[in-house]
């Protein structure tokens, strides 16, 4: 089976695109998605972009986050109703894996289980305790046991496939949950695959390594994905160069004289990198590992990982490679692989957008994964 190339115009025309999805009844869908721990629903939308490209329809029979905030952007954007989607802490409303459905989960999954035709379970565990990121309680995380409340409801769905997207660091997990995940989903039945993927090799234009499980019946998935050369910066945004600051969705953040000083600099002597001189005291040390902080974006290369710091120079490669700023919010979500139409501008507020945008899963993953799905007839 020879490796499929991806498609550049569809992909741009999908960020690009104003207008939302049209969806099928989930009962009557060819593919019924059920989606934990959604936020805004990038596993979603992916899904569901996937499954039109190939002419399949596509129905949501349940969108399950804790945070109600994402949750109204996914349900404004795909028109759903409040029975498909539930604010709620799956931790504590998901019993063991083993043990037989409560009234609780059994009323929370009425309507996305195999009786009802639901065929993708998607998710994206909260990842903090797996992240690098995090140097306090990574790999001993609580959050990390949030990974097997996947099992879980695969047990309560019975879903046709599964996949769980996390970050690269979430096998080193002292609790083993990715280990004990796995084989709770073997038990049920299914044939479970796990690798590491670059993201920018399936047309993400960022550098992003991400962690997929996928979990189906009858015959393993085979890692035959779409490939792309690496898409940069300037594919994902030119379009955006002329939008006049507005609302919060295209406005940069503001920086302090200093900071604006620093980005001065970097266009002053066309430079991508900010010397130790100018940096703040803590980063003075030459052998300090933080070059790409207070760093300048190349437009023809991908971005660094695009992280809820988008907006402050001080936490990553984030200042624009031809404006004197920051990225704005509407730029981070095209790095983000997040189109056009999703309701982000709903979202008044700057700190739960960039934590929205910087924590979603980029919507190519699960275009590259389900378009794979259903070509080896596993969906």
């Amino acid at each position: 089976m020879s490796t499929p190339a991806i498609d550049t115009d569809s992909d741009l025309a999908f960020l690009k695109r104003a207008t939302p999805p049209v969806l099928a009844s989930f009962r009557d869908a060819d593919i019924s998605v059920v989606d934990l721990f959604s936020g805004c629903g990038g596993l979603t939308i992916g899904a569901i972009e996937a499954a039109t490209r190939l002419d399949h329809s596509v129905g949501i029979a349940l969108a399950i986050d804790h945070d109600v905030t994402p949750l109204s952007v996914l349900r404004k954007t795909l028109g759903l109703d409040s029975a498909h989607v539930t604010a709620q802490d799956l931790g504590s409303a998901l019993r063991p894996i083993a043990s037989p459905p409560s009234p609780a989960e059994t009323a929370m999954f009425k309507s996305a289980n195999r009786a009802t035709g639901a065929k993708l379970l998607v998710a994206g565990p909260p990842c903090q305790g797996h992240s690098a990121l995090n140097n306090h309680t990574r790999h001993n995380d609580p959050r990390n046991d949030l990974y097997l409340a996947v099992a879980r409801a695969a047990r309560l769905v019975e879903p046709d496939a599964v996949v769980i997207e996390n970050v690269r660091g979430v096998g080193a997990d002292r609790g083993e949950a990715l280990t004990r995940c796995a084989a709770a989903l073997e038990e049920l039945g299914y044939e479970v695959v796990h690798e590491r993927l670059d993201l920018s090799q399936i047309g993400v234009p960022q550098t992003r390594i991400r962690h997929v499980l996928v979990a189906t019946l009858g015959a393993p998935f085979q890692w035959i994905l779409r490939e792309a050369e690496a898409r940069t910066v300037g594919w994902a945004i030119s379009d955006l160069l002329d939008i006049e600051p507005g609302p919060v969705i295209d406005t940069p953040s503001l920086v302090s004289d200093e900071n604006a000083a620093r980005i001065k600099w970097l266009f002053d002597n066309d430079a991508y990198n900010l010397p130790n001189a100018r940096r703040p005291k803590c980063h003075r040390d030459e052998k300090h590992s933080y070059i790409s902080m207070y760093g300048r974006l190349s437009w023809d290369a991908p971005a660094q990982t695009i992280t809820s710091g988008f907006g402050s120079m001080g936490q990553g490669r984030f200042v624009h490679p031809l404006l004197r700023r920051t990225l704005t919010p509407h730029e981070a979500a095209r790095l983000q692989f997040l189109p056009d139409f999703m309701r982000l501008d709903l979202v008044p507020s700057r700190t739960a957008l960039a934590t929205m945008i910087g924590n979603v899963a980029p919507p190519a993953l699960t275009i590259a994964i389900v378009t794979a799905l259903i070509e080896q007839d596993l969906l």
